[in-house]
């Protein structure tokens, strides 16, 4: 593998070949958060104290190292690469895998060996790792994503906590200094919400102080730098006008539960352009296929690299890997709410069953293909990868703005909202949050999908002609003047096809093709007015 670095807005290799991270976040593993695993100990330090008081410290410590073994794996790390992805994200917890002795920060090598596990086994599926600092001294969010033990970010409040954080990178870097399957540094993750702003100003000297110690024993891995409040705030860089402080740095921000369109990010681009440093989406997930297809879409079609969270959850469908519930988890729920009692051997029972249950994961394979768009797969109209539009776009679904492409909404064409992106806001109700398109004549929009294996595929659209006072509309007429009400759709050099559509909707399937693996790009091109609301291809 090579070094990557960041070159002007672009991530490149040795060679100066572009690279465009696609990958995953390894939640869950070297920091849990109670809402992978459903219960309400919501971060480690609970997590570790309610193992401790329910089942004794001496299986506390056999239950943290089988968690560790069995989480993540290196046949995680294999299918992630057999999948196309080429990168992850490591969260990483200071307080476990520091400690201090006689005033000196030292690693605990118990839970070093999972980094350096990590690592080796990316290195041999060729897959980048991104070292994220999740959990800095005191905490850097305040709040429990951090594994803070107060609710407040006291990586900002006590100068030693800085002072740590800044030596542990430094031992983090010189340890992997010479490993080119790093591709950089994390430093914080999701510092300060809006309600601890007041340190603000503290967050990009530290960055500061941080790269510089870095610096002094590697030279060439890249430094990742988040915003403010949740990494969606930027304006803690507005000072590097003044100083970039170091010529290898990327971006990196979040997005969850907004619009899946360009719109959302303009501002991280902006700032991307304004100092010619690359982007990295590092956290984007928690919702429903047809988000996961419009969102990484989008970030493909902006040259944006990206992360998907979390990787691995209980009792999912949303995330890539899910494990079952044990039987008694409920009943576990209960006890740290002071609702029932369990003995000793109850709570050994329940966590003995869950290191079952995470050891032997299923795959939602939906969640995969929504990411990459690989087939099989449904892709909503609106997500299309380019389009070309003739007429003023109407009003309608407020998603997408800035192209012409008429967005709206399918069980009522003249509603003007805002589309509810919410977690599962599609799954709630499918009829009110439905979207189509609707394309005039000569109109067209196009959409990339990729096969991965050589196999006969059938297209399938879901589509109407618009209704005029009770005739179809038609605006256009062929050769012989003959009216129609058709979409052409076409794969290139593959396929072309007219279908004629009804004033109801309706799915329209094209006789089985034969697909080999690779890119593909399927092309709606419209003769009259109509509406499409999906196409898939299976």
């Amino acid at each position: 593998m090579e070094f990557l670095k960041a070159k002007d807005s672009k991530v490149v290799n040795a060679k100066g070949e572009e690279i465009l991270l696609k990958g995953f976040g390894l939640g869950g593993w070297l920091l849990p958060e109670g809402y992978m695993w459903k219960i309400r100990s919501d971060r480690p330090r609970k997590m570790e104290q309610l193992i401790d008081e329910l089942c004794g410290k001496e299986y506390s410590q056999y239950f943290w190292n089988e968690y560790r073994n069995r989480y993540i794996t290196k046949e995680d790390i294999k299918l992630i690469a057999v999948n196309g992805y080429n990168s992850v994200r490591l969260p990483i917890n200071s307080r476990n895998l520091f400690t201090k002795v006689e005033g000196e920060v030292k690693f605990i090598y118990d839970v070093l060996q999972y980094v350096d596990n990590a690592i080796e086994w990316c290195r041999e599926f060729n897959i980048y790792v991104i070292l994220d600092m999740h959990g800095a001294p005191g905490g850097q969010t305040g709040a429990n994503i951090d594994d803070c033990e107060n609710d407040k970010p006291e990586l900002f409040i006590d100068d030693e906590n800085k002072r740590d954080l800044i030596v542990m990178w430094k031992m983090l870097a010189d340890r992997y200094q010479d490993e080119a399957c790093v591709a950089g540094y994390d430093l914080l993750n999701e510092p300060l919400p809006n309600w601890f702003n007041e340190y603000n100003n503290q967050v990009l000297p530290l960055y500061k102080d941080i790269t510089k110690a870095i610096r002094e024993v590697d030279k060439k891995h890249m430094i990742i730098l988040e915003g403010v409040h949740w990494d969606t705030d930027f304006s803690i860089f507005d000072p590097m006008e003044q100083d970039k402080f170091d010529d290898n740095l990327m971006f990196q921000f979040h997005k969850y539960w907004n619009n899946p369109d360009v719109e959302s990010i303009e501002k991280f681009i902006d700032y991307g352009k304004r100092f010619n440093i690359p982007l990295f989406m590092g956290e984007g997930g928690e919702n429903n296929l047809p988000w996961y297809i419009g969102a990484f879409t989008m970030l493909r079609c902006a040259n944006i690299s990206y992360s998907f969270w979390s990787y691995k959850k209980m009792d999912n469908h949303n995330s890539s890997i899910t494990f079952n519930k044990p039987k008694r988890w409920d009943d576990l729920n209960d006890y740290i709410d002071g609702k029932v009692s369990l003995t000793k051997e109850e709570g050994v029972e329940i966590f003995n069953e869950f290191l079952e249950c995470i050891g032997t994961s299923s795959v939602n394979e939906d969640v995969f293909r929504a990411i990459e768009c690989q087939a099989p797969i449904t892709i909503p109209a609106e997500y299309y990868s380019d389009y070309h539009a003739l007429k003023v776009r109407e009003e309608g679904a407020n998603v997408r703005l800035s192209d012409n492409i008429s967005i709206l909404y399918t069980n009522d064409h003249t509603r003007i909202d805002n589309p509810d992106y919410s977690t599962g806001s599609r799954d709630k109700d499918s009829t009110e949050n439905a979207l189509c398109i609707k394309l005039h004549e000569k109109e067209w929009t196009s959409y990339n999908f990729a096969v991965t294996r050589d196999d006969e595929y059938t297209i399938k659209v879901c589509g109407k002609s618009e209704l005029l006072d009770g005739n179809i509309l038609v605006s256009s007429t062929n050769e012989n003047n003959i009216n129609t009400n058709e979409i052409t759709v076409s794969i290139g050099g593959v396929l072309e096809i007219n279908e004629t559509l009804t004033t109801n909707w309706e799915t329209k399937v094209i006789n089985p093709i034969q697909l080999k693996k690779g890119n593909y790009q399927i092309k709606l091109l419209s003769h009259g007015n109509v509406f499409i609301q999906f196409l898939s291809i299976e």
